[in-house]
């Protein structure tokens, strides 16, 4: 074999391995950038339970209160109204603070497990 033909087939050689290791490492970037990354992720999920969490101090408020001041009406006639919306009003915030505070985590711990999966997000 001549010398030029040996070089002629170290060079193809050689330019397919270049090949490989180029299509190879763009790659792996590729894979590696598919996913968000944590930090994404977690401001992704905050948002996201911010925005979509039910309940909450003054909604809570607004109902107890509501319910309050109807119970306390029928049972105290209009005097036990205020009594009862104080007392409604109370329950109702802690309540829909509880319910909040739930929610919140059940929708912050969904969407972070599906951005971190690469699912579309909402």
């Amino acid at each position: 074999m001549s010398r030029s033909k040996q070089f002629q087939q170290l060079l193809i050689l050689s330019s397919i391995l270049i090949t490989d290791v180029i299509f190879l490492s763009s790659s792996l970037t590729i894979a590696q950038n598919s996913y968000p990354s944590r930090s994404y992720c977690e401001g992704y999920a905050r948002d996201y339970a911010d925005r979509y969490a039910r309940g909450g101090f003054f909604r809570g408020g607004a109902r107890g209160a509501a319910g309050g001041a109807a119970i306390g009406a029928i049972i105290d006639g209009g005097r036990g109204a205020g009594t009862g919306a104080a007392i409604g009003s109370v329950v109702g915030i802690i309540g829909g603070s509880a319910r909040r505070g739930s929610d919140y985590d059940n929708l912050y711990q969904q969407a972070f497990d599906d951005c971190m999966r690469g699912k579309p997000l909402r």
